[in-house]
């Protein structure tokens, strides 16, 4: 039996066909994957998983002139495969209307994230005032 997604076998991904969508996000130069699942109820497993890949380091010439030399990071090969397999999975399983949920549901998540980390700021600030 042939394995077709390989890359995310490696990464511990069993259930592909479970995957609903992902999203990619790049924090201080390391690659965060998030992987959602549609679990069936009742599930014990988790409805997301993150994965996190290191950008390979490369310094490139920017001024051939002066030899000036800037460093450049550069995304994993392998979650470029990764990333072209779950592009595969989840480019046909949504709507135009289910995309601009997905879209909704992200921003509504990034804005709770968002509020609870100014809260804990906030909390830290008023901690050093007292």
């Amino acid at each position: 039996m042939t394995n077709i997604y390989p890359s995310l076998t490696e990464i511990g991904v069993l259930n592909p066909e479970q995957i609903t969508r992902y999203s990619l996000q790049n924090i201080n130069n390391v690659d965060v994957l998030r992987i959602v699942y549609k679990r069936s109820k009742g599930s014990l497993l988790p409805t997301s998983k993150k994965f996190k890949f290191g950008r390979s380091q490369k310094m490139v010439v920017t001024d051939s002139g002066s030899h000036k030399t800037e460093t450049v990071y550069e995304i994993s090969p392998f979650l470029t495969k990764v990333i072209d397999e779950l592009h595969t999975i989840v480019s046909h399983k949504h709507n135009r209307k289910e995309q601009l949920e997905i879209i909704e549901d992200e921003i509504n998540r990034l804005e709770e994230e968002t509020h609870s980390r100014v809260a804990y700021l906030k909390t830290l600030i008023n901690n050093l005032s007292d």
